[in-house]
């Protein structure tokens, strides 16, 4: 399974990708073991973007600043090969203040055929491939609207949103980049 077996024709991509001097299996226990608090630029925007909900009390805190980068992805893993690739996909209402509905638990062929209003599709993949140099690990995201006017809503938020989304990816590709470089040189 790859990205477009859950979003194969998108309305916003982004792609990010690092030449890594480690071997796919460590790059890949990297990715896997990546934990939050080695972060900051992610934890500080994920505190900004859950604000408006703790404020609000329709939130909780939650602990585990202790867990991985991927344990937070917020939809679902549905398919990992490793040390080859890891794909997310779901349906969330991102741009809504509080998070929006909680959406169903779908499998590829759900998100990629789901049409029903007020949702877009998000299709999120890690892939390592071997490259001049070590490994390449790449991230992209894809996410597509199910109608009009949620394509123009998200389309507002993605403007405002995409820079930090971005930097959250470049800060995850180079904290795994530090600490596989760093394994594959001792």
């Amino acid at each position: 399974m790859d990205i477009d077996d859950v979003v194969p024709v998108a309305d916003h991509v982004t792609r990010q990708s690092r030449v890594i001097d480690a071997p796919p299996s460590i790059v890949w226990e990297e990715l896997y073991r990546l934990q939050l608090t080695s972060l900051p630029v992610s934890l500080l925007l994920g505190a900004v973007r859950a604000l408006p909900v703790l404020l609000s009390g329709r939130g909780r805190r939650r602990a585990g600043l202790d867990r991985t980068f991927l344990d937070v992805v917020p939809i679902p893993v549905l398919s990992s090969e490793p040390p080859s690739h890891v794909v997310f996909g779901g349906l969330l209402q991102a741009w809504r203040l509080f998070g929006g509905k909680r959406p169903p638990q779908l499998d590829a062929a759900g998100v990629r055929e789901w049409s029903e209003p007020g949702w877009v599709k998000v299709g999120m993949e890690f892939r390592l491939a071997p490259a001049v140099g070590g490994t390449r690990l790449s991230c992209e995201t894809r996410v597509a609207a199910t109608d009009a006017g949620t394509r123009r809503r998200f389309a507002r938020y993605w403007l405002v949103v995409r820079p930090g989304s971005s930097a959250i990816r470049w800060e995850l590709l180079t904290a795994v980049a530090m600490r596989a470089e760093a394994r594959a040189g001792s």
